[in-house]
């Protein structure tokens, strides 16, 4: 039996393929899975005000405010993660915010998953973020102001495009401005008129922005490497990796003291490893391109 050099590629990267992810974290919500998560708000968050005016519901059925089973859920469960922030107008004048961190620590190159639908009412102007990273200590929620607090790295993204950094990302203790080369649109803008971003949102509610549709982020970490986001399979920014050690955070956030009836909800969370090459891969990758090679 005679096997072409194409075979032999194929078979090396089908292998490839086959091993280069293995689960870490994998959770529907579609049960109360609270207990693995920290939660750290304005109550106790190093930066809080002390009071929290939101809430966070696991295994909440987002079908009761409308919201249609999140496309990457198998059989049409509409079970997530669910989160407000200002519901009311006792802390009126502050800020509130929430993170859910899942408890176990990550180390390595990972790629995290989620989908969310950003619940925004009609009119839009939510002044309301969703804020996603990794690699945080866990001892303050995530936010990209009002205050700026947190650690790690993460991308904070507005629903409505009502703010002038709708997709704003933060590293080395900071949110990085817009201008940097890391927002991958023609003009490195973080406001939701970009061209890569109405190319993800085109038409619906809020062109440019997630609000009221499901979106897929996906977070490439990759250790000694970059960080890659992207939405729906685009990316939108890639920047170097500051860390890759501690905890994923899902967070939401009201920046001002508005009240309404907004929220995020998160479903099919996942977190998978993305191990080093193998000696053998290598080979077998190296014994094929040597086979093309004579071939030609």
């Amino acid at each position: 039996m005679t096997t072409s050099s194409s075979t032999l590629v194929i078979a090396a990267l089908g292998y490839a393929a086959a091993t280069s992810q293995a689960a870490l974290i994998a959770d529907s919500f579609d049960t109360d899975s609270s207990g693995n998560y920290t939660v750290i708000d304005d109550s106790n968050a190093a930066s809080g005000d002390g009071t929290a005016d939101g809430t966070v519901a696991f295994a909440f059925d987002y079908s009761t405010i409308g919201i249609p089973s999140a496309p990457r859920s198998t059989g049409g469960t509409t079970l997530g993660l669910r989160m407000t922030a200002n519901d009311t107008a006792n802390d009126a004048g502050a800020a509130d915010h929430t993170t859910a961190f899942h408890n176990l620590v990550l180390s390595g190159s990972y790629r995290i998953t989620v989908d969310m639908f950003m619940q925004v009412e009609a009119a839009g102007g939510t002044t309301e973020f969703a804020h996603i990273g990794f690699a945080s200590d866990a001892t303050d929620f995530l936010s990209i102001f009002t205050p700026v607090a947190g650690s790690g790295q993460f991308l904070a993204m507005t629903g409505d495009g009502g703010s002038s950094s709708d997709f704003r990302h933060f590293a080395n203790g900071i949110p990085v401005a817009a201008g940097d080369a890391s927002y991958l649109n023609s003009d490195n803008t973080t406001n939701a008129t970009g061209d890569t971003y109405q190319s993800i949102f085109a038409g619906g509610d809020f062109p440019g922005s997630p609000g009221n549709r499901w979106t897929t982020l996906t977070i490439d970490v990759i250790e000694g490497g970059n960080v890659t986001y992207a939405l729906d399979g685009t990316p939108i920014i890639q920047t170097p990796t500051e860390s890759v050690s501690g905890r994923v955070g899902l967070g939401y956030a009201d920046v001002f003291s508005s009240v309404g009836p907004h929220s995020v909800v998160y479903d099919n969370f996942e977190v998978e490893a993305i191990p080093e090459p193998s000696s053998s891969l290598m080979g077998l990758l190296g014994l094929a391109s040597l086979i093309v090679r004579r071939k030609r």
